[in-house]
């Protein structure tokens, strides 16, 4: 078989299958990787926490895609509708340029101070993520 005769059925299911996240796991305590890979779930739910603990448009390393701009809400006196509606719009637009994840859901965000707290349930291909930052 030529490569030029492949169905666009099983190109797809190859390309998914080649795309399944995968990264070296962290130890969010230590700062430090374990030395672990991991793969599908797990890789998405750490990609999540470092795109949103990063301050987009800050470090030159990475594109203008990658990171939150969750900062910008930190010492406003804004309402808590306010923080929740912009709290929830920066998280869908920083995890969707992810295309395994497909939305975010129960969302509970506080500003204490000069720390901005989040949990929500991200919707993702592998099946739902519980996300604390």
């Amino acid at each position: 078989m030529f490569p030029f005769d492949l169905d666009d059925d099983e190109i797809d299911v190859e390309q998914r299958e080649e795309k399944e996240p995968r990264d070296y796991e962290i130890d969010f305590k230590t700062g430090k990787l374990t030395g672990k890979i991991i793969t599908g779930k797990k890789a998405i739910e750490q990609w999540i926490i470092i795109v949103l603990s990063t301050d987009r448009y800050f470090y030159t390393q990475y594109s203008w895609d990658h990171g939150s701009e969750l900062n910008t809400l930190i010492g406003q006196n804004a309402k808590q509708d306010y923080v929740e509606s912009e709290v929830k719009r920066m998280i869908e637009d920083a995890l969707s340029v992810n295309e395994n994840i497909t939305g975010i859901e129960n969302l509970d965000c506080t500003i204490e101070g000069d720390k901005l707290m989040a949990s929500f349930t991200a919707q993702t291909v592998y099946g739902e993520v519980d996300i604390n930052v």
